[in-house]
This record gives C-alpha cells, structure tokens and sequence, in this order.
C-alpha cells in the first residue's frame, strides 16, 4: 500500500505522506524506494509550479527514520548503503527546477527535518506539537542524510552544531529566529495562506 497521494490543483502538486497502519510517519527502506520514484516523475514535468510536502498525520510531519532497520545494520557496508541511498533521495529533492515546499505540522526530526531541509522552503506551524530538530545522536549517531551539510547553510555552523551534537529539539517560533524556517503558517489545513509564502 502507497505511503503518498498525490494530488495536483491549479499547478500545485499536494504530496501527503501518511505511512498506512503507523501511527506517525517514518521513512523505510520501501518508503525511500516510492519517494524516489515520485521525485523522478517530477522531473519530467513542466506543469508545475510548486510541489508541498505535508503529513496525513494528526501530530506529525515525519518522526526520521525507521529504527529498527538502523538496529539491524551489522556491517560498515550495509550502514554507507543506508546513508547513500537516503543522500541520493533528497539530492533529487533538492536538486528539483521546481520550487519544493516542507509544510510542517508537529514534530519534523531526524530524517524528517532533513527532508524539509532539502526543500527550497519551510513553512512551520507555531502549535505547541511542533519541533524540529536531528535527534540521532541519542542512538549513538549523528545525522546522514545531507543534514550535517545543509543545516549550517542555513543558521551558520555554530547553531548547527548546537542542534546536532545535543539532539536539542526547537519550536516554530525558535525556529524561524534561528533562520529555518521560511514563513509562517495559522495551521495545517491552510498552507497557502502563509503569510509571505510564494512559489518563487
């Protein structure tokens, strides 16, 4: 069963991640393999003015990855696999001509906010539910899926290393003081409604 829909209405492209039989939404192996394909259709379209990225989930955007499968790696081999492909998937995301928008609603952590951090913008509810951060330095890792690299483009190096080394979650008010999130948003069920949001 699909983890996305997708819908498109007057050149927006609707992308909505709700993993089927979860209660929140994380990436899997299976879910990498479909958000690629999906990002491989959008490369061949011309049609399009804006793609958002948003969650079927009541309290969540994305939670990261699934831990599970980072417990079952057991070689160096199998674990640069797993940093590859995820490197690849969001190298096409952020490699797209057309302008990609995160629209976040609860908490974006992990591989979830390095996805919104692969998006040209980040519109951020200020709901007490919502927090970003890369939280994988409390499983003994740090983050490998091109946050290490685009977090400090965006709130400079020393902020960044803040955030990763103390797993420090923030909230969309923090947030857009500390320059990642793009614009605001009054909820979920209005994204384009942002104030100061544009596809541009």
């Amino acid at each position: 069963m699909s983890a996305f829909t997708i819908s498109v209405a007057d050149g927006i492209a609707r992308v909505v991640f709700d993993l089927p039989g979860e209660k929140v939404n994380k990436f899997t192996a299976a879910v990498m393999d479909e958000l690629d394909g999906i990002l491989a259709g959008f490369e061949r379209r011309d049609d399009l003015r804006a793609i958002l990225f948003t969650s079927g989930k009541s309290e969540v955007f994305i939670a990261g990855a699934e831990i599970a499968e980072i417990k079952a790696i057991r070689t160096r081999e199998q674990a640069l696999a797993k940093a590859r492909r995820g490197q690849e998937v969001f190298e096409r995301l952020a490699g797209l001509r057309i302008p990609t928008i995160a629209v976040i609603d609860g908490a974006c952590l992990g591989g979830g906010m390095e996805l919104a951090l692969a998006c040209r913008h980040r519109v951020v509810t200020d709901a007490d539910r919502t927090r970003l951060g890369l939280p994988e330095v409390t499983l003994g890792i740090i983050p490998g899926w091109g946050g290490t690299q685009r977090l400090p483009r965006l709130v400079g190096l020393p902020t960044a290393l803040d955030l990763i080394l103390s797993g420090r979650q923030v909230a969309g008010a923090k947030a857009f003081k500390m320059g990642l999130r793009t614009h605001a948003s009054p909820g979920p069920s209005s994204p384009t409604s942002c104030r100061g949001w544009s596809t541009s």
